[in-house]
């Protein structure tokens, strides 16, 4: 692994990146307490949450070499380079057993969840296909929506990564990008009411229908109650979506295996014995309750420890947790990469930093900021830089240290 390719975030317990996961099944995690989405040992590394590192991708503290030419990116059942991959996208990776933090992937599952046009804007936060959108200071935006939020308009469709609550029918949002035209809409939610005989749902108050989808494209039955992945039609017919596919989360996870210890919030609870967290089932038949199981309800922020099979956590061990408030502006990012179109403004300056897999990120620095290895002066075209620093404007980078790398 080449260390100059690493993007990587500095996370703490009360930073609250840990719920802001959960997309297409994809929770928060934490390995030890401290770092989010590790699971070590068994078949290899897991880790479920959104990127925090491009080129040699980083997943809640592991870094993962995705260079490997045998590596998949799939989402869905579509294929995708490592060059698609963006900082805030929420993945699942599976990969060889980390050591000193570093593992080879093997595996990489995108958790785009919504997909549809913006049907209208509020100051934090926008509605699509019913689902409201929240925003935070940590919602990376792709680079072409300038402004953040306020690049965005009523009508334009986007896709949209991060941590879903069905039971609001609301996402907080790591990623945003604008879609351009797409083929299809993509949601995941509660189905709220089922007619079995003319085969039609609705989650909250959008409509759909697979009378016409074809048999193996309806892989789970839309029961009331049932949390379900659709894809639709773009164009509603008397105000009802056609139905192209319709399956359970958590076949995002049939391929993965490996132990696991991951935070999230109980979107689905039958007992304490069987729940979901934010869509991941988990079986705690045969697990240890250290804190009792009474704050074990649906809605609750937990800690779970055990095994990933067959797309099921084994869990060995559940308990509460009093850190899962959503949102968050606590990200330190640390990004390595190539310096270019460097620029001195006033008493700081700007350069674009582009990792060796070509992925470009904004950076801009004031007098506050702390060198190392080098000074202003050294920040030129062409040098190897680690930055630290948190997001600014949705899309860039505002530094707190420069290292210079060579």
């Amino acid at each position: 692994m080449n260390k100059h390719d690493l993007i990587e975030a500095g996370l703490t317990r009360r930073q609250t990146l840990l719920a802001m996961l959960g997309a297409a099944g994809l929770s928060a995690c934490g390995g030890g307490g401290d770092v989010a989405g590790v699971g070590q040992g068994g078949t290899g590394a897991f880790s479920i949450g959104p990127i925090t590192g491009l080129g040699s991708i980083i997943v809640n503290g592991i870094r993962y070499d995705d260079s490997a030419p045998g590596v998949s990116i799939l989402s869905d059942d579509s294929t995708f380079r490592r060059e698609d991959l963006r900082l805030g996208m929420v993945v699942a990776v599976q990969g060889s057993p980390a050591v000193n933090g570093q593992s080879t992937a093997t595996r990489i599952v995108l958790g785009g969840e919504l997909v549809g046009p913006i049907a209208s804007k509020a100051t934090n936060s926008f509605v699509v296909l019913g689902q409201t959108v929240n925003v935070t200071n940590s919602t990376f935006y792709d680079p072409s929506i300038t402004g953040g939020l306020a690049g965005l308009t009523v009508g334009q469709a986007v896709e949209v990564h991060g941590i879903a609550d069905p039971a609001t029918n609301s996402l907080t949002a790591t990623y945003v990008e604008r879609k351009s035209s797409p083929s299809e809409y993509r949601l995941q939610g509660v189905v709220t009411a089922h007619d079995a005989a003319a085969k039609a749902f609705s989650i909250a108050a959008l409509d759909m229908s697979y009378a016409t989808t074809p048999t193996d494209r309806v892989r789970a039955t839309p029961l009331v109650g049932a949390l379900v992945r659709v894809r639709l039609g773009t164009s509603a017919v008397g105000g009802v979506y056609p139905v192209n596919r319709i399956r359970k989360p958590e076949d995002s996870f049939s391929g993965f295996s490996g132990e696991v210890e991951f935070k999230g919030t109980i979107t689905a609870f039958t007992s304490t014995s069987s729940f979901s967290v934010n869509d991941l089932p988990v079986n705690a038949s045969g697990a240890s309750f250290p804190e009792g199981t009474g704050a074990i309800v649906a809605g609750a922020f937990v800690e779970v420890k055990g095994s990933l099979v067959n797309g099921v956590v084994v869990a060995t061990r559940v308990k509460p947790e009093d850190d899962g408030t959503a949102g968050g502006t606590g990200i330190e990012f640390e990004l390595h990469g190539t310096v270019s179109a460097a620029a001195v403004s006033g008493s700081g300056g700007s350069f674009t930093l582009t990792s060796s897999g070509g992925v470009a990120v904004a950076v801009s620095w004031t007098s506050g900021i702390e060198f190392r290895n080098g000074t202003a002066v050294n920040l030129v075209n062409g040098r190897r830089v680690e930055v630290k620093g948190s997001l600014s404007g949705g899309s860039s980078v505002t530094a707190t240290r420069i290292s210079f790398e060579d």
